[in-house]
């Protein structure tokens, strides 16, 4: 593990995880004018977006490059404006979204480089609490999945939320979950890759959609610092267990999910970019693990796309399989504090992208449907 080699709290999550070597030859391949992430694009379900710097410039019409803000929708308010912005203004995330964006692909140089800088990215305003507490929380974020896979050809699409389990097995809720499932059992189907946050922070269960065995679940890591010097990384604990044994089974992969440095939002003026960084390493939580492996994914699919698309294209559901694999398989080692129920590694981005794809032969087709499963 690279542990023993990083050196300060800031980027010490994309330093652990090696996305920089990951991503260096998308930006090598333009002589260093961009990064050609080709057709791949992430679509990014939370609280919406700012106008802010770490996602480039902006036009005097709110567009930009990478941000492609008239492909995503606007599923809370569109009567205030159709492009899915963050007011940030209510809520009980108001920011999420741009703060998850700033880590997973955010670049501005000189001030901040994401896990994969400026990727393609359709935005979604699906929620204004990241903890998916009604029905109709659920059902919007449903809706945005559809819309991600159906409409705006997203490659990968990002979750940094997540509904608790509950042991009602009816009623709105139970139907909402039901079309959550349906909703990623039909990205898994289409070759989309779904990563969502493991979802602890303030219980010791894993969430709906990262529960759902098509999804890929990001769990969290916390660092222990000597110094500036990294020491060690620890499953992150919210609370203590961090998580009940048997749920241990989901996490595909874990990666940095606290004292992580992250853009800053204040209340949004349409017309202004927004500047401001968190001056101290204040962003935790799953959501940002998930940022760090959807980074991935994006990175996976833009340097070795024509290779996947060639291996699995009589199996779309492969594209899932075959990076959930190469997330075991290029793992860096286990977490210092893992317990004897998991053997889940930590994400090598680097590693995993220019690892041998897994032959057809070995993937297995997930049968269990999402749309199924419940507790």
């Amino acid at each position: 593990m690279t542990i023993a080699r990083i050196r300060g709290k800031k980027g010490w999550n994309t330093k652990l995880i090696k996305s920089a070597q990951a991503w260096a030859p998308l930006l090598e391949d333009t002589a260093g004018d961009d990064f050609d992430y080709g057709d791949v694009r992430i679509g990014h379900i939370d609280t919406g977006y700012v106008e802010h710097a770490v996602f480039g410039s902006w036009s005097d019409t709110g567009q930009s490059e990478h941000i492609l803000v008239d492909s995503g929708m606007n599923l809370i308010d569109p009567e205030r404006d159709p492009r899915p912005t963050d007011p940030i203004d209510g809520g009980l995330n108001p920011g999420h979204g741009t703060r998850i964006g700033s880590v997973m692909y955010g670049f501005a140089p000189g001030d901040w480089v994401g896990v994969a800088p400026r990727a393609p990215v359709v935005p979604y305003r699906a929620v204004t609490s990241v903890a998916l507490i009604t029905p109709s929380d659920i059902s919007r974020v449903a809706d945005a999945i559809h819309h991600a896979v159906d409409s705006s050809f997203c490659s990968v699409i990002n979750m940094s939320l997540g509904a608790r389990p509950t042991i009602n097995p009816w009623g709105a809720f139970r139907r909402a979950i039901k079309k959550l499932g349906t909703a990623c059992d039909h990205a898994y189907n289409e070759g989309v890759i779904v990563v969502a946050a493991l979802g602890n922070n303030v219980h010791d269960r894993a969430t709906y959609p990262a529960k759902f065995w098509r999804s890929i679940c990001a769990g969290g890591l916390e660092p222990e610092f000597d110094g500036d010097k990294l020491s060690d990384v620890e499953i992150w604990k919210p609370q203590d267990p961090a998580l009940i044994g048997s749920d241990y089974q989901f996490v595909d992969i874990w990666a940095p999910a606290d004292m992580i440095f992250r853009a800053k939002t204040q209340k949004r003026t349409p017309g202004t970019v927004q500047q401001h960084y968190s001056p101290e390493p204040d962003g935790d939580g799953s959501s940002y693990a998930a940022a760090s492996v959807s980074g991935t994914a994006a990175i996976w699919l833009a340097r070795r796309g024509a290779e996947i698309g060639e291996l699995y294209k009589d199996n779309t559901w492969m594209v899932t399989e075959a990076f959930r694999s190469l997330l075991k398989t290029t793992a860096q080692g286990r977490p210092s504090d893992a317990p004897d129920e998991t053997d889940t590694g930590i994400l090598d981005a680097k590693a995993l992208v220019e690892a041998d794809l897994p032959d057809p032969a070995t993937l297995k087709f997930e049968d269990r449907e999402s749309r199924d499963m419940w507790g």
